[in-house]
């Protein structure tokens, strides 16, 4: 049974949330607030979380951001709910890690379809790629598989700060600033985009498909290869 976290301060809203998912089959609880749901995300390990936006204390962006870094819930789906005096934006809600939203008063049918969607595309997501890469930090070298793969310095320095943390996503300026040490706000996200599909160009078989350098919207890159670092060619 999947299990389903709602935070809202809105009392009437969490039950009637419960009522519609629990028809659906879903286990939920209920966070009235931020820190609740941090302390209940402690103990379990949602399969996808609904987080209205306006929660009083910790905001819904900020607990976003919070389960982003936490792995029990850093792939797990997250449907901001938003309603016509929300405090950040759409796209705000998306580049803090935010997968969809939907606006209040939302239909039963779109709040259930949502769901199904997000925990269907969770459940067959693509395994991690099984494409071995080897980064030789002293000689600069990379490896997918058995070739040999020939990259800027940049190239090879996206590459390696990528391949030390697998599975995270790294936002725009997560990247901008671990690899061109630019401070926060500095920065093109154009810089980022065309180093990503260079990289692709010249890692992956289907740069169109990528397999070994991944991305998704409001999330960032993220790695999924069999990643090796080495200190020499063997």
């Amino acid at each position: 049974m999947c299990k389903i976290l709602v935070a809202d301060n809105d009392t009437s809203v969490l039950n009637l949330i419960e009522q519609i998912l629990n028809d659906e089959g879903y286990k939920i609880y209920k966070a009235h607030s931020g820190q609740e749901a941090m302390s209940i995300v402690d103990s379990i390990s949602p399969d996808l979380l609904l987080i209205n936006l306006a929660l009083p204390q910790m905001d819904g962006l900020t607990l976003c951001r919070q389960l982003r870094n936490m792995p029990e819930t850093a792939n797990s789906p997250i449907i901001f709910l938003t309603g016509n005096n929300a405090p950040y934006s759409v796209a705000e809600s998306l580049e803090a890690g935010g997968d969809d939203y939907i606006r209040k008063p939302f239909a039963v049918r779109e709040l259930a379809a949502r769901v199904r969607a997000h925990l269907r595309r969770s459940t067959n997501s693509p395994s991690d790629s099984n494409v071995a890469v080897k980064i030789i930090p002293g000689t600069y070298q990379v490896f997918v598989d058995t070739r040999e793969v020939m990259l800027t310095r940049i190239e090879f320095d996206l590459l390696t700060y990528l391949a030390n943390s697998p599975q995270k996503w790294h936002g725009t300026q997560d990247l901008l600033s671990g690899v061109w040490h630019y401070p926060d706000g500095v920065g093109d996200a154009a810089l980022v985009r065309n180093h990503i599909r260079n990289l692709r160009r010249k890692l992956e078989d289907d740069p169109d498909h990528p397999a070994i350098i991944q991305s998704r919207h409001g999330r960032g890159y993220s790695i999924r290869a069999q990643i090796e670092f080495a200190d020499q060619i063997i």
